[in-house]
């Protein structure tokens, strides 16, 4: 989920405009706001990591169903090798 620059008022845009699940959600709160590694969510969740796995999948697929739909919401970069290209872009 580094693919966008997280902050508060992208979070607080995303969640407002997605329709995501309870678990969606928790699973999304606990990775951006406190860092969680896939293990921490698991143990934290109580499910298994390919659960974890699922469901980020399914919000980063919601993300690119919203993002066209906000001023706000940047669009999400697809790899390392894209921001590197942005980066060099730039200077």
């Amino acid at each position: 989920m580094k693919q966008v620059p997280w902050n508060r008022r992208i979070y607080d845009e995303f969640l407002k405009i997605a329709i995501l699940t309870d678990f969606e959600k928790e699973v999304f709160r606990t990775r951006i706001l406190c860092g969680m590694t896939i293990t921490q969510q698991s143990y934290y969740l109580h499910c298994s990591k390919s659960s974890i796995d699922r469901a980020i999948r399914k919000i980063k697929e919601k993300y690119d169903e919203v993002q066209p739909l906000s001023d706000i919401l940047p669009k999400r970069r697809m790899s390392e090798k894209e921001k590197y290209m942005d980066e060099k872009m730039e200077h």
